[in-house]
């Protein structure tokens, strides 16, 4: 089958290969991807700005897809399922987290498209432990955006706890941040802002209107403390998320948050970048990263999907096959041109 290898460790060394289609064990499953989005950590595969992945290996963690084959200890599962899938092939089930039920950060964790080879790929073997089967009526080319969907509801659900009547700022208007601004106001949120910069205008910022978030600009020509302030009776954001993962974003995000607000750093900051203490504790705040999502985010984020609220799939701009790699990585690099760039393996 055709597949997107990163053979070894160095930067941009990704191929196009033929590699054997995988088989699954007695308790596995084998789906046909149907889509599969590129993330920004994909970058960090490729340019080897990570240590997490382990080569060679099949990249692509955000994907939907149909089953296939069903391992005979399986249950629950049948061949033409639609489905999609946590990141996780395996967890140790030993360690604190596990134990504590946070199995998406597991100190063992394999991970589909790190360790495992994952949906930039016509096939991908799944654990049915972590796999979700979708209803028929949803949409698979929408349905690649359940994973970043489900670290937007993470991020707005679980962590940012938000509620109807609040007041929600997204610094950064990536897929994830503006999947975020979306789970903000399907769980009731008064008023949800996103603030990009430049690019945003582009291609972002009429697509997130149609989409219903009205208080969209661009920092560059706007004002963001004034325009929240104008725009909010005067005050500042019960919750703010930085999506950015720069410390120019995150500085942004701690200006515009009330006192006692909650502060949601959903990126990675570089290790060398200097820290603000002294602003977060005067602000005396609550303070969370996102790295993962957990199965509770992930049934809110399939709930949501299934409830089609919004059009999600307006975020998906382009649609590429396999050995248009190199231009859609392009794309997805390029925020002024794209918002999701998504592969199709198979025509």
């Amino acid at each position: 089958m055709k597949a997107l290898v990163k053979q070894t460790r160095n930067p941009g060394d990704l191929r196009l290969e033929d590699i054997p289609e995988p088989s699954c064990r007695s308790d596995q499953i084998l789906a046909e991807v149907a889509y599969a989005g590129i993330c920004r950590s994909d970058f960090d595969i490729i340019d080897d700005k990570t240590t997490i992945y382990r080569p060679p290996v099949v990249l692509g963690h955000e994907f939907s897809a149909r089953v296939v084959e069903v391992g005979r200890d399986v249950s629950g599962f049948s061949p033409g399922d639609k489905v999609v899938s946590e990141t996780a092939l395996s967890v140790c089930d030993n360690c604190q987290p596990c134990a504590d039920g946070f199995f998406e950060i597991c100190d063992r964790k394999e991970i589909l498209g790190w360790t495992h080879n994952g949906g930039f790929a016509e096939y991908v073997v799944l654990n049915p432990r972590f796999a979700h089967r979708l209803n028929n009526g949803t949409d698979l080319k929408t349905a690649a955006l359940a994973e970043p969907l489900a670290i937007a509801t993470e991020t707005m659900y679980v962590r940012g706890n938000v509620q109807p009547g609040e007041s929600v700022v997204v610094v950064g208007p990536g897929p994830s941040g503006i999947l975020s601004a979306l789970v903000a106001m399907q769980l009731g949120a008064e008023r949800v802002f996103l603030v990009g910069r430049k690019s945003f205008s582009h291609v972002k910022m009429p697509l997130v209107q149609e989409l219903g978030i009205a208080h969209a600009i661009d920092s560059s020509q706007t004002d963001p403390l004034e325009y929240l302030l104008r725009n909010n009776q005067g005050r500042l954001a019960d919750v703010v998320v930085d999506a950015t993962g720069t410390i120019e974003g995150f500085n942004l995000a701690l200006s515009l948050l009330k006192r006692h607000g909650r502060l949601i750093e959903l990126g990675s900051i570089t290790s060398e970048t200097p820290f603000d203490w002294p602003a977060v504790c005067r602000k005396a705040l609550d303070f969370c990263f996102v790295f993962a999502s957990g199965r509770k985010a992930w049934l809110k984020a399939i709930e949501i999907l299934e409830q089609k609220q919004f059009d999600f799939g307006r975020l998906i701009t382009q649609t590429m096959p396999l050995d248009g790699y190199a231009e859609a990585f392009s794309l997805a690099a390029d925020g002024a041109k794209s918002a999701k760039v998504v592969l199709q393996p198979r025509d």
